[in-house]
């Protein structure tokens, strides 16, 4: 059974609860410590960027796990709720994501995660930078990527990485479209090449 949102929220819900909010309505929200919250506003170009990323992390996916045969299997996703604990509920949806393998009906969480990515803009930029990226450091997500965009597509990638199992991150690179075609290249959570073509708003045909 799904509920509509009645809001304002006079206390914390708990996990089961936001499930069983109307799909559309959860779309727009992420849950933290038990309070439902609006998502930042997003523009279409700021969409696109996340969706070229997740694209290319699947295609990098698809080469590892074509190089390791049937030991290793990762998925990519997109504004998906990634539950980062339980109790009390907390739940992000990154720009993109790369994760390991689910069952087709088990919840994607933090311990699946290798990169989440947000995609940075006017409305988002504090949150990205300040709330979502101690929260991803806190639930064990071993990579965080921020990515700035204009016209084109994504103009840089900074990259953040876990020293050990918990926060905070530590900055470990960030690259800019005029450093050459190579937006990252990285040995870890697996070798991966990404190139600024494949993030543009609209690749060239």
């Amino acid at each position: 059974m799904t509920v509509s949102w009645q809001g304002p929220q006079p206390e914390p819900i708990t996990w089961e609860t936001y499930l069983d909010l109307d799909e559309d309505i959860r779309r727009g929200m992420e849950i933290v410590d038990g309070f439902v919250v609006p998502r930042e506003q997003r523009s279409r170009d700021h969409q696109k960027v996340g969706t070229r990323l997740s694209l290319a992390l699947e295609r990098v996916a698809v080469d590892e796990m074509r190089r390791g045969g049937h030991g290793s299997c990762y998925e990519t996703n997109t504004e998906v709720d990634v539950l980062l604990w339980e109790v009390p509920p907390t739940a992000r949806k990154p720009d993109a994501v790369l994760h390991r393998c689910l069952p087709e009906f088990e919840q994607l969480a933090a311990d699946h995660c290798l990169i989440v990515a947000e995609v940075l803009s006017t409305w988002s930029a504090r949150r990205d930078r300040v709330h979502k990226m101690s929260d991803y450091a806190d639930a064990g997500i071993p990579h965080y990527w921020l990515l700035s965009f204009d016209k084109v597509g994504a103009l840089t990638i900074e990259r953040y990485a876990l020293s050990g199992r918990a926060g905070p991150y530590t900055h470990v690179g960030t690259t800019h479209r005029d450093m050459g075609p190579v937006a990252v290249s990285v040995s870890d959570p697996f070798p991966l090449e990404l190139r600024w073509a494949e993030l543009e708003i609209a690749p060239p045909q």
